[in-house]
């Protein structure tokens, strides 16, 4: 799923709009990255759900 390189925190909206597929079929999408580790819920809500992919972004995390 390319679009999360461009949008690294991503909703189900935003995927379904991006592929152009259906919602439900964008969450079970997520849900299966998500069980991956691919992506990680970070709303901590059951309805408008934000995911990161947090691996991608950390590559431009300072460490110091």
């Amino acid at each position: 799923m390319a679009v999360l390189y461009t949008n690294p925190a991503i909703s189900g909206a935003v995927v379904a709009s991006s592929l152009k597929i259906s919602l439900p079929t964008a969450n079970s999408l997520i849900e299966d990255f998500t069980r991956l580790g691919i992506l990680k819920e970070v709303t901590g809500s059951k309805r408008n759900r934000l995911f990161v992919f947090s691996d991608y972004m950390n590559l431009f995390q300072s460490k110091k």
